[in-house]
């Protein structure tokens, strides 16, 4: 146990939950360990709280939970682990409590993952002061990510993931004990269940260096089982040169796009975009830069947000089709698959199909017309954002230090033009205000529902794109003479 003096400064919140606790008389030994003690011994913002609980955990919840008129969810009965989701101006703070693992506080540490994460503090006593029992202190300073003890990662092999991810996410070198469990106990990833593998992946996606925790997840053997489809393990031995190209390239791709969203994101520095191509694209989509973090920024459940989503989809971009050596068969990417696989919500796998299926039309064409533009708005709505970025991030990806400057501007204006048409033109050439809806159409006509209806109210929309028909007597013209011409 460290007691050199004062090593920890907490945020306000977690003053004023202890001065909560105390006036309420609260005498349940509770501790703050992992992530919040690493913030606190760096000074860094604090948002999420572990408490571990030497008692009812899901009582003291509840207790806290009706003190701070704030929401509680139960997430684990039998195990004594409840979150409250407190409310601030500022964001929500998510406090977990936790029953011990074990009767002490060590027993307790020592069945965490890394020793990193078992940093505590006395919640009710002196938070300056850090408590270390498992050296955490000494690797965190030495950059160093070392497992808890010979079975943390066979106790629980999605730790195989949170390795890479920590390590990726913190800086840290994983300790060679360590990364010979991850690689030894990493098949065991089988046996986790689709959403705690989902989770702990879309916490990689998040961070802006994204892609060096993927290609670490790659060399170590990992990502293959996560996408063993996509991926090319089964039925094949994953080494063939179309193989390793495909990955290689894939994950290039993915490394173009986690640097053009930080790119265009709130964290944008004067080197962000200091390249030439990067430097292009971000000059011209600066003007719609607040609209597109306003895209990024949606979230799905469980605090998914869109920008991983994307990431998701670039890794996943260039695995179309990969040779097998099973009989020579092509092996063809599914997002629906990927979508199932980790469990993502239907709107997350509509988006993603959507982006990796259209856009390859962005690469394709050179010329847009209004109609063109307008027929691919409509088509794919705010998906259309995604297929930009994605065909950026394959441009770039795919291109390497052969591409040139003329045709990646001109890639750069099609992008710029596709994006003011959505958020400029809107009314005028994405979707304009219909002048006759269906109702009209049949009762004009004299016809009947059906898909006849459908087709005319797609020609008179675009006819209005074109600018043909400008009022409510000209499309009932238009249709009117689309008949005759179909007769």
């Amino acid at each position: 146990m460290s007691d050199a003096g004062p090593l920890l400064e907490w945020s306000e919140f977690v003053y004023d939950l202890q001065r909560l606790l105390r006036d309420k008389g609260v005498a349940t030994p509770l501790y703050v360990v992992g992530g919040a003690v690493r913030d606190a011994y760096k000074r860094a913002e604090i948002t999420d709280v572990d408490i571990a609980v030497d008692g009812d955990a899901i009582g003291i919840a509840k207790n806290v939970a009706n003190w701070l008129d704030a929401d509680i969810y139960i997430m684990d009965r039998e195990r004594g682990v409840a979150r409250v989701f407190v409310k601030r101006e500022s964001g929500a703070i998510l406090l977990d409590f936790a029953r011990f693992r074990g009767a002490t506080l060590y027993d307790d540490l020592i069945k965490r993952d890394f020793t990193v994460n078992t940093l505590a503090a006395d919640l009710l006593g002196d938070l300056s002061c850090l408590i270390d029992m498992l050296d955490g202190e000494r690797d965190l300073r030495e950059r160093v990510l070392r497992r808890c003890s010979p079975s943390a990662i066979e106790e629980d092999p999605v730790r195989a993931l949170r390795a890479v991810r920590q390590s990726t996410q913190f800086g840290l070198k994983i300790h060679p004990a360590t990364l010979s469990d991850v690689r030894r106990f990493a098949p065991g990833l089988s046996q986790i269940s689709p959403e705690r593998i989902r989770d702990e992946i879309f916490k990689l996606l998040a961070l802006d260096n994204a892609a060096r925790g993927l290609r670490v997840l790659q060399h170590l053997g990992i990502l293959q089982r996560i996408f063993p489809d996509q991926f090319g393990l089964k039925g094949a031995t994953g080494k063939s040169p179309q193989q390793l190209d495909a990955r290689s390239r894939s994950l290039r791709i993915t490394e173009r796009m986690c640097a053009i969203l930080t790119a265009v994101s709130e964290r944008r520095t004067d080197n962000s975009a200091a390249a030439f191509d990067l430097g292009m694209l971000v000059i011209q989509m600066d003007r719609f830069r607040g609209q597109l973090q306003g895209h990024l920024s949606r979230s799905y459940g469980n605090g998914r947000r869109h920008k991983e989503l994307l990431v998701l989809a670039a890794l996943l971009s260039n695995l179309g089709e990969l040779d097998s050596s099973r009989d020579g068969e092509r092996l063809s990417l599914s997002a629906k698959a990927v979508s199932g696989s980790l469990r993502l919500t239907l709107e997350e796998g509509r988006h993603l199909s959507l982006a990796i299926s259209k856009y390859r039309v962005i690469l394709d064409e050179s010329e847009w017309s209004p109609l063109a533009r307008h027929r691919f708005w409509f088509g794919l709505g705010a998906t259309g954002i995604d297929a930009i970025f994605l065909a950026a991030a394959v441009y770039l990806g795919g291109q390497g230090a052969e591409m040139g400057q003329a045709d990646w501007l001109a890639f750069v204006d099609i992008a710029t033009e596709l994006l003011d048409t959505w958020f400029n033109q809107y009314d005028d050439v994405v979707s304009p205000p219909p002048l006759l809806d269906g109702d009209d159409i049949m009762k004009t006509l004299g016809i009947r529902r059906g898909p006849r209806v459908g087709q005319l109210l797609s020609a008179l929309r675009e006819a209005q794109v074109l600018g043909t028909v400008r009022s409510v007597s000209e499309a009932r013209e238009f249709i009117f003479r689309r008949r005759v011409e179909s007769s």
